[in-house]
């Protein structure tokens, strides 16, 4: 009696010359189709990074851009108003002071030199106040006013970057600062958002280093003619 537990059965396949020509062509030609996927891919996934990081560096501007217009409007209105942020004095109250003229006015608070803020410095805080961009550079701010007779146009320029520049009446450069009653003034502000592809770069001149994107504000409006409300520091001489 023979017992056929735990055998295996070993079959042998004798192939003939035509199906190892087969097996071996099937076998390149999968080899083939997988450097092809490979290389399709790399075509494809080239242009479409480019594409999807070009519409998240839009959509970063566009927040920006957003951003600062909200803060600029809200100077603005603070600029015709002859406001300054007021201190508050050591039982919290509101803080007052008389000034040259002998009129009493708000007391404003402390700039970066440690000096009472002026009218212009008072007017960049508040646009920070209301910006959700950290970091946003003070000094690219820029706060100037023109005199003007009753009833007319602000006089204005274009720069090389297509900018509007406000000027005096007779063509001369804006004043820095934010003026008087019944003078124009401007608030501009720009910030250089950097981005991931150096698509946005070509549009400001690439430096071949990094990729920034200029986002640039303004407006120019017109103070009310209340003088009181311009009492006080319009601009310190050394102020930048």
């Amino acid at each position: 009696m023979h017992s056929a537990e735990g055998t295996n059965t070993v079959v042998t396949t004798t192939l003939t010359t035509d199906d190892c020509l087969k097996a071996l062509l099937f076998s390149r030609q999968k080899s083939r189709a997988g450097g092809q996927t490979t290389v399709e891919f790399a075509l494809i996934c080239i242009p479409f990074f480019v594409i999807l990081f070009a519409i998240i560096d839009f959509a970063e501007i566009y927040f920006y851009e957003n951003s600062m217009q909200n803060s600029l409007r809200e100077a603005c209105r603070f600029a015709t108003a002859g406001s300054i942020i007021q201190a508050s004095n050591a039982m919290g109250a509101p803080a007052f002071e008389t000034n040259s003229l002998g009129i009493v006015v708000p007391q404003a608070i402390l700039d970066g030199e440690g000096r009472e803020a002026s009218r212009n410095e008072c007017i960049r805080y508040w646009f920070l106040s209301n910006c959700v961009v950290k970091n946003f550079p003070i000094s690219s701010i820029v706060i100037t006013s023109s005199p003007t007779l009753p009833g007319q146009d602000p006089v204005t320029s274009t720069n090389s970057l297509g900018y509007v520049i406000l000027q005096l009446t007779n063509g001369g450069p804006a004043n820095i600062g934010p003026g008087s009653a019944n003078d124009y003034v401007q608030i501009t502000a720009t910030y250089h958002v950097n981005t991931i592809t150096p698509l946005m770069g070509y549009m400001n001149g690439y430096n071949g280093i990094g990729s920034t994107f200029p986002v640039h504000v303004s407006a120019i409006v017109k103070n009310e003619p209340a003088l009181l409300n311009f009492q006080h520091t319009n601009i310190y001489a050394d102020e930048q």
